[in-house]
């Protein structure tokens, strides 16, 4: 494989998994397990923590960081793909709700991806109790493509360990550690990228996207708003 293709099948595993990614450590792809209080001090220090889970015979990247916000005021930003667009992930260049639904969305999603525009895949998504995250592609051109967003309180819960974990099979003749390795070293950008927008909003500097889905929430907008002064969205 070139070294085209190789950047190619990285950005793409990347600029997937923002839905359903010198500046971080990274947990062994080996497996090597870290002692809990080593994760925690990682984190806490605002390090991204990547690694491996194993559910059967499928290994799924997962990556963990922690955002000094509590999770009602997360879940309307990490559940919203209008955040996304355009402020988390720069190359998502269109969504199409296809369902909307309070526990439920199905969503084309458009990407811009080096020598692949207008990358076009459908995914659903099912949300649970305003805490975690399952998704599967269910269309386009992915062969597989399925994880999890899920997030816990941290610090009394002042803070969130939100963990995100996916695994994705593109459907072209790539060695899965070689998309393994490519998700491994992008899916930081898309944390800190969250992280950075959750702060941003919830330090009252930018506005909260109005364009949504059902899934958010009125009771966690609400919680989250209840928070901020309101700020007039230059968006509109």
């Amino acid at each position: 494989m070139s070294n085209i293709q190789l950047r190619r099948t990285c950005i793409l595993a990347c600029s997937i998994s923002l839905l359903g990614g010198a500046f971080y450590a990274s947990q062994s792809l080996a497996g090597a397990a870290v002692p809990e209080i080593s994760l925690q001090e990682r984190l806490e220090r605002g390090e991204v923590v990547v690694g491996l889970k194993d559910i059967g015979s499928t290994k799924f990247v997962t990556g963990s960081v922690l955002i000094n916000e509590p999770p009602e005021r997360i879940w309307p930003i990490m559940v919203n793909p209008f955040e996304f667009l355009g402020k988390i992930s720069p190359r998502m260049k269109e969504v199409e709700v296809v369902t909307d639904k309070a526990n439920l969305s199905v969503l084309k999603v458009t990407l811009d991806v080096i020598l692949i525009p207008h990358f076009t895949y459908v995914v659903e998504s099912k949300y649970e109790n305003g805490a975690r995250i399952e998704f599967k592609r269910i269309g386009g051109v992915l062969k597989d493509f399925r994880g999890w967003w899920e997030m816990s309180p941290a610090c009394n819960g002042s803070s969130t360990q939100l963990t995100y974990s996916m695994y994705i099979d593109p459907g072209f003749p790539v060695p899965q550690w070689m998309i393994r390795e490519g998700v491994r070293a992008e899916l930081p950008r898309t944390l800190l990228a969250l992280r950075k927008r959750v702060g941003a909003v919830c330090e009252n500097s930018a506005a909260l996207e109005t364009h949504t889905i059902l899934a958010a929430g009125v009771n966690h907008n609400n919680a989250l708003h209840a928070h901020l002064t309101p700020i007039e969205d230059s968006t509109q």
